[in-house]
């Protein structure tokens, strides 16, 4: 039935996050074409401001992108579990953790492609404008130099890069589903409000956004300081981290398990208000 429920689910919800991800596309091709002509080397008075603009809006533009297929998952869970429709969701023979994971995956996945998009789309840009000003290939120069970088890589942390990517990818997943369940617990706990049940899932989101940044800053506190701090030359001096990678590593490791311990928190508190706790009123 996880299965059923998924793919209707992605049927549902796909055209939203596509338009968004090919109005992304489409800037990208234009700031492309646009950046490989002669245009931005005209001598004309005020180009410095119309640049400035045009990174400006770009960067509003991605950002807005992000957080519009952000809020679709948030308006997607909120409208089809704890409104009218979801009379007709909670009357299905699911149960709450198959409506709560198919939701998720689906979630995530979009949230993936777009954070995906993004960065192709910033790569590709600042690389047809290095290309256009500088004549310099950085692929190029970056594949020319990947061995020695592989070895002193290794050298300064410790570890593979193999390694770090795949720590990265393995926090980058906990991370998007983190996030995700966030909003899922602020609606599951906005119902508690007898009314404005959309403030009240707001006002919790807020909530649970303070909460975890205190704790996520003290936590970060306790294994290592952070490179801001400038305590950390200061540990590696007196003999608590004699590299970069006595650092590194920990860090990845510690923000994989708590991330890990903070997600499956939420996830069972969204189960249990959406199994015991439901309010359609």
């Amino acid at each position: 039935m996880l299965k059923k429920l998924f793919k209707y689910e992605w049927k549902y919800f796909w055209k939203v996050p596509t338009a968004i991800n090919l109005f992304l596309a489409i800037m990208t091709v234009i700031g492309i074409i646009s950046l490989a002509s002669p245009f931005w080397s005209l001598d004309i008075a005020g180009m410095d401001i119309m640049l400035g603009l045009s990174i400006f809006f770009y960067i509003l533009a991605i950002a807005a992108g992000s957080i519009a297929v952000t809020a679709c998952i948030a308006i997607r869970y909120y409208k089809n579990v704890y409104t009218d429709e979801g009379y007709l969701t909670n009357t299905l023979p699911v149960t709450a953790r198959q409506i709560i994971l198919s939701k998720l995956s689906v979630g995530m996945i979009w949230s993936l492609i777009t954070s995906a998009a993004v960065l192709i789309s910033v790569f590709s840009l600042v690389y047809t404008a290095i290309l256009s000003s500088q004549d310099l290939d950085i692929i190029y120069e970056v594949l020319r130099e990947f061995p020695s970088f592989l070895r002193i890589f290794k050298e300064e942390t410790g570890m593979s890069l193999l390694i770090f990517l795949l720590l990265g990818l393995i926090q980058l997943f906990l991370s998007t589903a983190f996030s995700i369940l966030k909003m899922y617990t602020a609606v599951a706990l906005g119902q508690l409000f007898s009314r404005h049940k959309v403030a009240g899932a707001i006002l919790w989101y807020i909530g649970e956004y303070v909460v975890f940044e205190i704790i996520t800053s003290f936590i970060q506190n306790i294994p290592a300081p952070s490179f801001s701090s400038g305590l950390f030359s200061v540990y590696i001096s007196a003999g608590f981290y004699s590299s970069l990678g006595d650092f590194l590593l920990p860090s990845m490791l510690s923000s994989i398990f708590f991330t890990l311990i903070f997600g499956g928190g939420l996830y069972f508190l969204t189960e249990h208000m959406l199994k015991n706790r439901l309010n359609l009123d």
